[in-house]
């Protein structure tokens, strides 16, 4: 039993190193990134170009509503619940959270219903599909957020295994009796987060009888705190989804959907990115690390995941028109580009990892709304002139302005930090 101690033992101690919780965190968003994959596989072979970018349209409406709706909260309750001796509690945050729900789906309806007013004139049906989706997506976002700020890393991995195997059967069953459609599609997407809240507002224990009764005024606190966050969150969508909707408006869902299916490799591989930029925000946050051993991972990691998006980008070019049919072939012509630019774009969440974990939450939207604003001008110039080419190119430019005023914001407060 003594062996037996101390291989439990040592498992514990493993799990809750820099190596296990970024195990644990690369886990979770590997099951989630996984569904996501299969899901954009067998939609894109099934529906083709113009059906993957109705899809794109939905799932960029979910997370652009969820950026606005939340007000920011998901960021703030995480970095809360992470302070020593914090008075904020898991509870504040998930009741603020439904609370905030009837603003999520108003927000959606009015997008809808004024994207419907376009050239893409999307169905009654569709629109509440996506408003389902948008208010799932915000449930499970804080959910997760809370569990994250709890360091309750294995709970989310289980969470979100489960929903993933679920996800990909349900998927797989609608193909197979043939009711796979956009509607039912993005229907079906929006099942899987929905009970995902449920599940984890459950495991957090937020809700029992016996635990704490939620406060007024930390509402004021997370919201106070959340401005700044949610400024970089609007701002970091504009910068990383605001070209799919300019690019199915110009050049119709069916360039949308190639664009999607180049981004399916390096944005599989972002992943890594945010999983090892989260644990070195939350061992920052709560004291664990210093800035100098922060800082160092974020470099090995940064060269390390270069060297897999370059690996990612030979597998895309070589496979794509192999598994999704040579409708898919263009492409390809993005998907280089795309990758470089996935690159670059891994050196800002790294220094926004840096700056959620030493950093002031204040001071996290600032450099995200200087790099969108410039991203914004680059895509509404280059996209209407060059389609789909404009797009890509449009992401590295607007990636590289992210990057370079992430690193000198970053730098800037973390040299107040050790003044």
């Amino acid at each position: 039993m003594t062996a037996v101690n101390e291989v439990r033992r040592w498992w514990v101690g493993w799990l809750q190193g820099i190596r296990g919780e970024a195990a644990l965190v690369l886990l979770s968003r590997l099951a989630n990134a996984g569904a996501g994959l299969v899901f954009v596989l067998l939609t894109a072979r099934h529906l083709g170009p113009r059906g993957r970018g109705e899809i794109a349209v939905a799932f960029t409406i979910a997370w652009a509503t969820t950026n606005v709706s939340d007000l920011g909260t998901s960021t703030s309750g995480r970095i809360n619940l992470l302070r020593p001796n914090s008075e904020i509690t898991a509870r504040d945050v998930l009741s603020l959270t439904a609370v905030l729900i009837p603003l999520q789906a108003g927000i959606t309806a009015v997008l809808v219903l004024l994207l419907s007013l376009t050239s893409l004139n999307l169905s009654l049906s569709f629109g509440v599909a996506v408003v389902a989706l948008s208010v799932a997506t915000m449930t499970f976002n804080s959910a997760t957020s809370v569990m994250y700020g709890m360091r309750q890393y294995g709970d989310v991995l289980t969470v979100e295994a489960t929903l993933a195997l679920c996800q990909m059967v349900l998927i797989t069953g609608l193909l197979w009796t043939n009711h796979l459609t956009t509607v039912s599609a993005v229907g079906a997407m929006a099942v899987g987060p929905a009970l995902g809240a449920i599940w984890l507002v459950q495991i957090s224990g937020a809700f029992r009888r016996n635990g704490t009764k939620w406060c007024r005024s930390s509402w004021r606190t997370l919201v106070l705190d959340g401005l700044s966050p949610m400024a970089g969150g609007i701002s970091l969508f504009l910068a990383l989804r605001m070209d799919r909707i300019v690019l199915a408006v110009v050049a119709g869902t069916q360039s949308l959907g190639l664009f999607t299916v180049a981004l399916a490799v390096p944005e599989t591989l972002r992943l890594l990115a945010k999983a090892a930029g989260q644990v070195i925000a939350d061992r920052g946050r709560s004291g664990i690390d210093t800035v100098a051993v922060a800082r160092r991972r974020m470099r090995l990691f940064v060269a390390g995941h270069g060297l897999i998006l370059a690996a990612g980008a030979v597998a895309g070019w070589l496979l794509m028109p192999v598994v999704l049919g040579e409708g898919f072939t263009g492409a390809r012509d993005v998907l280089i580009v795309v990758t470089v630019a996935e690159a670059v774009l891994a050196v800002h969440l790294m220094y926004q990892a840096l700056l959620v974990g030493f950093g002031r939450p204040k001071g996290i939207g600032p450099p995200q709304m200087v790099g969108a604003a410039v991203m914004v001008v680059i895509v509404l110039v280059m996209i209407p002139t060059w389609g789909l080419q404009g797009a890509a190119w449009a992401s590295l430019l607007g990636y590289t302005a992210l990057a370079g005023t992430s690193m000198v914001w970053t730098n800037r407060e973390l040299r107040r930090l050790e003044a």
